[in-house]
């Protein structure tokens, strides 16, 4: 039987307390670079697209860089607070290049959380206002619209629905069923291993291929094939060109535990095979089973 769920109040305002970084970034082309504010750094997008601050999860879930629109050549890392110098031509035109080039932290805003707010960073396009947050604009809003915005933003990365958490479920894993994370990069390798190992800790991990890879040998488990999977059981899916892309563990048939993707708004929940299927069978699955005297 199937569950809604949804994020505390509590867990709202954590993820307003570092959903917009420190660090203010916007994607830009070379007829923007005369104009932009003299203490900006401009980045060349291959090189940003490397640098190991720029990939953290902390940033790249933020911006969702992984969307920045082919005409993007180079991003400009700018304090928030001197875009305001800019003349108001180049600031709407900076500003509605953000939405044209799915730069992320560009969230759609209802009639009242417009008529709300200053033009500032607020964008129309097709009969649509956006607004493009930065640090400083948004902790001027006040905590009913920044609660409001995050909400209705974070139900677009998954559905808030899984399988009822009954008293079958091991108690380790009924803790975190069905509930969010309130940071960035706890992703679906790192669930998969804490659901394996019973280790806490690795939870709140951003894991890497590999670094699973090992682990779940370490901990006993191998490569099985014509299997139907079951109880601890780990699935992986693989792309085409041999990469993991995704993993999830068996609670008992039919029932995983699974997390979609690296974002905060990506739940930890309790899903049916057939969801599994729906968002990964595109990819080759491949069991791995763990020893029965482990």
């Amino acid at each position: 039987m199937r569950e809604l769920f949804e994020p505390t109040f509590d867990e709202i305002e954590a993820w307003c307390q570092s959903f917009v970084p420190e660090e203010t970034l916007y994607w830009v082309d070379s007829t923007f670079l005369e104009d932009l504010p003299s203490d900006s750094l401009i980045l060349p997008r291959q090189e940003f697209s490397r640098h190991p601050t720029y990939k953290s999860p902390y940033l790249s879930n933020a911006y969702v860089t992984w969307m920045m629109g082919e005409g993007v050549t180079y991003i400009a890392h700018v304090p928030s607070v001197s875009i305001d110098r800019l003349r108001q031509d180049v600031k709407t035109r900076l500003l509605e290049y953000q939405v044209a080039t799915n730069r992320g932290l560009v969230l759609p805003l209802t009639i009242e959380q417009r008529n709300g707010l200053s033009d500032d960073a607020v964008v129309e396009k097709d009969g649509q206002c956006f607004i493009v947050l930065h640090e400083s604009n948004w902790k001027e809003l006040s905590t009913e619209t920044r609660h409001s915005l995050i909400y209705r933003y974070a139900k677009e990365w998954d559905m808030w629905e899984g399988e009822r958490c009954d008293e079958r479920i091991p108690a380790y894993l009924a803790t975190y069923a069905n509930t969010f994370p309130i940071r960035d990069g706890d992703n679906c390798l790192a669930a998969t291993l804490f659901a394996a190992t019973q280790n806490e800790w690795m939870i709140h991990q951003w894991i890497h291929p590999e670094t699973f890879l090992q682990t779940i040998q370490f901990s006993g488990y191998k490569t099985v094939t014509d299997v139907i999977p079951e109880s601890d059981d780990v699935l992986t899916f693989w792309d085409g060109g041999g990469q993991l892309v995704h993993a999830s563990y068996c609670i008992r048939q039919n029932l995983y535990f699974n997390k979609h993707g690296q974002v905060r708004f990506n739940p930890w929940k309790l899903i049916h095979h057939d969801e599994l299927m729906k968002q990964w069978g595109d990819y080759r699955m491949q069991v791995e089973r763990r020893s029965k005297s482990e």
